[in-house]
């Protein structure tokens, strides 16, 4: 019996009712985020009721403005700022960082070459000039800016490595050897980050040294609690790399060690896809293999 006052939704309406909900928390984040720019704009918009001729406030509420896109309103704060003091230097990196993210490739090239020019040695100016040089298709002077800008930066995150790394993939096969010395480049500095790691397989890959992506697995796996997962990518590349023997292999070590799970975590719908996949494979190499490989290990 249903309780008075309650409805019975049918299957399909508890559908549209789960997703709404779904969708409402995976937006609450940027909402609140997008709440919080509002307030801070606002409590510019006051100070600058105040203080009508300070530039920095207008910098200031074009940066947030540019935040929560609204571009045309950026521009405007900036203009205002430049008519109030024409020597603030970062008037034109904000400029250019607003003309690239507004699709404005060839304003903001524009405005960099006048900010760089004043100061060549910003590093900043000169990751924003090699986005742009990439935008506009020019791919040699986008990475001569990420080498300098990396040169000068004290500790650069992982993604600037990886940024110029795919720069140099998107030209001719001459340049790729080059991405994956400066993926290198970021390891020796940053560390062993798999995410450099990660891209630089992928290079690896691109250019056939799988024997090189091979070891590069290898010494993510060493430093992981968990195996199976880089067990399973030494597999896939072995099985690019035409040694269907050694990919079974690999892929049965995949196997055992996510057999080791506790089933509280083996039985998570990435484990369960990672198993089928693993078995899946196991399957088809141990079908196609010679007499005398050891068998598909089942779970």
């Amino acid at each position: 019996m249903v309780p008075f006052g309650c409805n019975i939704l049918r299957p399909a309406t508890w559908c549209l009712v789960w997703a709404a909900l779904v969708l409402v928390l995976a937006l609450a984040p940027r909402a609140g985020a997008h709440a919080d720019l509002i307030l801070q704009i606002e409590e510019l918009t006051k100070s600058i009721e105040k203080d009508s001729n300070n530039a920095e406030l207008y910098l200031r509420r074009a940066h947030l403005r540019r935040e929560h896109l609204e571009y045309d309103l950026s521009n405007a704060d900036i203009e205002k700022a430049y008519l109030l003091s024409t020597n603030l230097a970062q008037i034109d990196l904000m400029r250019g960082r607003l003309y690239l993210e507004w699709g404005w490739p060839l304003s903001a090239r524009a405005c960099l070459d006048r900010y760089l020019a004043r100061e060549p040695k910003s590093a900043d100016g000169l990751v924003l000039r090699a986005r742009v040089l990439g935008r506009l298709h020019l791919p040699r002077a986008s990475i001569q800016d990420y080498d300098l800008a990396l040169k000068l930066m004290p500790e650069p995150g992982p993604d600037l490595f990886v940024e110029r790394a795919q720069a140099l993939m998107a030209g001719d096969r001459e340049h790729w050897e080059a991405a994956v010395r400066g993926l290198d480049e970021g390891l020796k500095r940053l560390g062993p980050l798999v995410t450099l790691q990660l891209f630089a397989i992928d290079a690896e890959l691109k250019l056939g040294n799988f024997d090189s992506a091979i070891a590069r697995v290898d010494k993510i796996a060493e430093r992981s609690p968990r195996k199976e997962t880089w067990l399973s990518r030494r597999g896939e590349i072995l099985v690019q790399a035409g040694r269907p023997a050694e990919a079974l292999k690999a892929y049965q070590s995949a196997q055992l060690a996510l057999q080791t799970l506790p089933p509280t975590r083996r039985n998570v719908p990435a484990m369960l896809e990672l198993a089928r996949r693993i078995q899946a494979q196991i399957d088809s190499l141990s079908n196609a293999a010679p007499a005398g490989v050891v068998p598909a290990l089942k779970p």
